[in-house]
């Protein structure tokens, strides 16, 4: 039977995210691939609010694992690696990959340095609209500037509830084989705090030189999805 890899997004994207490169790459070495898009995330661009929680895109990972046969792999990015962490407190899978995740210590200080580096972000906060500021400055998620043009207009509005559910910190720990992947570009979350999520789950760590925050997206995907093509096939052994 085919392994399956469960694609989990993070804020204001969906699961178009994944269906240009990483999809086509993993589906290539024979794995079964399932990109979902979280609860109000289903229409690219979508200015409409939401007021979801982080516990109902939990509920959702569970709801899309629950109707496989076998235990996944699973991929989170960015608060879809949040997502994936609160999903290990009581789900299971075969293996996790935190890609660009947000740290268990939460959110707070990669907000902070946001506002610090980028003023221009601070109305947008004010106003709950984190899709707007993320349209305004890019440069967070893409190192490229024909990539921000690319790709910014497809993000969605994302819920304020939830990115408050990530500011708070996750002390559980879990027994599952776990990879995390970093850019040393990224423009949200620190090799720091990449080398500090390894830590804390005693995890393997792997930081791909010059990529952003969406290195998925990046024009160099190749490199990060043979990064963990390779972690998944030594990890077996």
């Amino acid at each position: 039977m085919k392994e399956t890899i469960v694609f989990v997004h993070g804020m204001c994207h969906g699961a178009w995210c994944w269906e240009e490169h990483f999809i086509p790459f993993f589906e290539k070495l024979g794995y079964t691939c399932v990109a979902f898009n979280l609860p109000g995330h289903e229409v690219q661009g979508s200015t409409r609010r939401i007021s979801y929680s982080l516990g109902d895109y939990v509920e959702a990972l569970h709801r899309v694992v629950a109707n496989l046969e076998t235990p996944p792999i699973i991929i989170g990015h960015s608060m879809g690696g949040m997502i994936l962490q609160h999903f290990l407190k009581t789900g299971t899978c075969k293996k996790a990959i935190l890609l660009a995740s947000v740290p268990p210590s939460g959110v707070l200080f990669a907000s902070l340095r946001a506002l610090f580096r980028y003023p221009g972000l601070i109305p947008y906060l004010l106003q709950f609209n984190l899709l707007g500021g993320f349209k305004k400055y890019p440069q967070l998620m893409f190192n490229v500037p024909d990539l921000c043009e690319r790709y910014a207009p497809l993000m969605c509005a994302e819920s304020f509830v939830a990115y408050l559910g990530l500011m708070f910190p996750l002390k559980h720990r879990t027994s599952v084989t776990l990879l995390v992947v970093g850019g040393s570009a990224d423009g949200l979350i620190t090799v720091q705090e990449f080398a500090d999520t390894a830590k804390h789950y005693r995890a393997q760590l792997e930081i791909i030189e010059g990529g952003s925050h969406d290195l998925m997206l990046d024009k160099d995907f190749e490199k990060t999805a043979e990064v963990i093509k390779r972690w998944i096939l030594n990890s077996d052994h």
